[in-house]
């Protein structure tokens, strides 16, 4: 209809359209089936539609051919004009997408495939365009979480679940390495952390995704998810540590958790110590962090460095507010 208009507009001689659009407005606009009619003159008229039919004073009427006539000439050409107008940029889409298929593939192949198999598949993904974050959280902690599952509903044994989370850690340490320059150090106003896990965990494959998360976030990550409550007091004390990180698989012991952190807190060399929660039972518990007498509590390892970081500006800017610093 478009294209149609225009060209019937463009069979018209120049000088009569021309005309058609220039011609002067008079105070009283007066039309016939001869004259043109524009927009400007239809406004300036002042025509009500409710008023009386049109008299001496109000002369104005508009024949259904000029009304064509201003649609053709006026209104479509200025809807077009509107629509010519740059479209908005859209977002471009993801390299990769990470998809269930893609879990359950690197799962078999940590499971039942050759453990260079499984690095090599993670490398084809991070050649298809997966970012950092997908491959830690869509892929490799998926994969964990999928296999935990198979074990919990008895399709795996737990023979076969303890070698495809090692063969998920070789592929985490495969992919730290991957795109870092050798001999990376963190900056000299970097944080330090210590990660670790309720003694007695058995899930602590998430806390080297966390860890990860940390390193690539500038921090100087301490990370032992085997350790015992004496080894983290000991450590702590003798340490200077900025954030302390936990992470929390049971529900089972949260008072044994509060003694301990509370514990620590007095032994710590640090005495701002900052201590954070987080683990399988930050999705299930909201008030994780106050049940276990943390500071803060993440649900993920971007949060997790989202919060450290913001204890440690908070740490500085207090700093640097007292008399004297």
């Amino acid at each position: 209809m478009a294209g149609w208009t225009t060209n019937r507009q463009a069979k018209r001689p120049p000088q009569r359209r021309r005309a058609s659009l220039d011609a002067p407005l008079a105070g009283t606009v007066e039309c016939s089936s001869t004259e043109a009619l524009t927009l400007d003159a239809m406004l300036a008229a002042r025509c009500d539609l409710t008023d009386d039919p049109p008299s001496a004073s109000s002369p104005y009427t508009a024949p259904p051919e000029q009304l064509t006539r201003l649609v053709e000439a006026e209104i479509i050409p200025r809807l077009m004009l509107l629509h010519r107008a740059s479209p908005r940029a859209c977002p471009a889409a993801p390299l990769f997408e990470p998809h269930l298929t893609h879990v359950m593939a690197l799962s078999q192949l940590a499971v039942h495939g050759e453990a260079q198999a499984t690095v090599d598949y993670v490398r084809g993904l991070v050649q298809q365009g997966a970012t950092h974050e997908q491959v830690l959280l869509d892929l490799l902690a998926a994969s964990a979480r999928y296999l935990g599952r198979l074990w919990e509903e008895d399709r795996c044994s737990f023979s076969e679940v303890t070698i495809g989370l090692w063969r998920l850690q070789r592929v985490l340490h495969d992919y730290a390495h991957l795109d870092l320059p050798t001999g990376r150090l963190p900056p000299p106003d970097a944080g330090r952390c210590l990660l670790a896990a309720v003694p007695g965990s058995q899930h602590t494959f998430g806390l080297s995704i966390v860890g990860e998360f940390f390193s690539r976030g500038g921090w100087e990550v301490d990370c032992h998810p085997q350790a015992t409550w004496p080894a983290i007091q000991a450590h702590l004390a003798r340490e200077h540590v900025d954030v302390f990180g936990l992470s929390v698989s049971s529900e089972v012991g949260l008072d044994e958790v509060l003694s301990a952190i509370l514990d620590t807190r007095k032994t710590a060399a640090n005495p701002r110590l900052f201590v954070m929660v987080g683990g399988p039972m930050a999705a299930l518990m909201p008030d994780l962090a106050k049940r276990c007498g943390a500071d803060a509590m993440a649900s993920d390892a971007p949060t997790a460095v989202a919060l450290a970081d913001a204890s440690l500006l908070a740490r500085s800017q207090r700093s640097r507010r007292r008399p004297g610093a």
